[in-house]
């Protein structure tokens, strides 16, 4: 069971990859799930984007399936 703890999602299948330009405070419940796809061909591209942009998204799925908490 997925649990909500200090503003960040545990579950075994979320890596934490957080991006402390993207915060804008803690998480205490899910209102809802926006879904967008980006341009870039890899998640690592879409990582580098965040670090010199205030601009992201608190969840990124990469190809792979592999889920990331970044904000």
């Amino acid at each position: 069971m997925s649990k909500i703890i200090g503003g960040s999602l545990v579950d075994k299948k979320v890596s934490q990859k957080i991006y402390k330009s993207l915060q804008k405070g803690n998480m205490t419940t899910i209102n809802a799930i926006v879904v967008h796809q980006t341009g870039a061909s890899t998640a690592q591209h879409t990582f580098n984007s965040y670090t010199s942009s205030s601009n992201g998204a608190h969840f990124l799925i990469d190809k792979n399936g592999q889920i990331y908490q970044t904000a």
